[in-house]
């Protein structure tokens, strides 16, 4: 009791009232203000997302991109809206905006790479050089693509090995898309000794691909001399297939082929080797007498 009394003396409740009642159709006014402004941008804010749509579906925009340049808008026009509404009552708006600065500099440092990860994504999703299921090669990797997240994609090995990649990686990578073209030349590298005969060597290789109807007549077969090794004349075998999902089982298959094909032929498959020269010097003499002589 004490303690209000001492409360209630300090405290002119009457002068209290009347500022209240005095201040209150000033704060009235403001309130019903800041509800038009905020009225007035979720009202401007609907008829733009209904116009994006249609025009994100009139050009094929992906959807997930489409639902995220929508979200972000909603979030920059709801930001928009809170300092606009703020400054009707008599807020700060510039120091406001001065703190909002700050705290944004220093959470997009804190994220730049998950920003960088998402506008990469975007920039996939929308020039679309893969889609799920494609098979590609990227930085080395053969994979089939199994998701394609904002943020990351995963993809799947021949080995059945899951390899999740940041999509800022994957676009600073060259990709190579063997499902958009999906015819793909066979390379199959075989050595045969120097002392054979090149031409000979063509033709049994040629007739390896006899009957196999997964070979294309055009462009036609050929063999080709690919260099001159160190202890073997390189040839390469090269031939067109419509499935490039069998590039590496057709590549497997013919080098057994050929392997088989040229040791029929007698034609010899040479590996490597080095000849020592030992050349007659004195001390190689006295060494050989000392030894003769035990």
């Amino acid at each position: 009791m004490a303690l209000w009394k001492a409360i209630s003396e300090s405290i002119d409740f009457a002068a209290l009232v009347n500022n209240v009642v005095s201040y209150l159709p000033t704060f009235l006014a403001q309130a019903v203000a800041a509800a038009c402004v905020l009225a007035g941008f979720w009202l401007g804010f609907a008829i733009v997302r209904r116009l994006l749509k249609l025009y994100f579906g009139r050009i094929g925009m992906p959807g997930p991109v489409s639902v995220l340049l929508v979200t972000l808008l909603r979030y920059a026009v709801l930001a928009v809206a809170l300092v606009t509404a703020a400054s009707q009552f008599d807020v700060n708006v510039s120091s406001l905006l001065a703190g909002l600065g700050v705290a944004g500099l220093a959470v997009s440092f804190a994220a730049q790479d998950t920003f960088g990860n998402i506008i990469s994504g975007i920039t996939l999703v929308i020039d679309k050089p893969f889609v799920v299921g494609d098979w590609v090669e990227v930085g080395g990797v053969h994979a089939h693509v199994t998701k394609i997240r904002l943020r990351t994609t995963t993809l799947s090995t021949f080995d059945n090995q899951t390899i999740v990649v940041p999509n800022k990686q994957i676009a600073q990578e060259r990709i190579i898309n063997y499902t958009l073209m999906p015819r793909i030349r066979v390379r199959v590298a075989v050595g045969i000794a120097y002392k054979e005969d090149v031409r000979t060597a063509r033709q049994v290789m040629l007739a390896t691909l006899a009957g196999d109807q997964d070979v294309l007549a055009e462009p036609g077969p050929q063999v080709v001399v690919t260099g001159l090794g160190s202890s073997s004349v390189d040839l390469e075998l090269r031939f067109w297939i419509e499935e490039a999902v069998r590039l590496w089982p057709k590549q497997w298959e013919y080098t057994e082929k050929c392997k088989y094909a040229l040791d029929e032929a007698g034609i010899e498959i040479p590996f490597p080797h080095l000849q020592m020269f030992i050349e007659r010097t004195q001390g190689l003499e006295q060494l050989g007498e000392a030894i003769s002589r035990r």
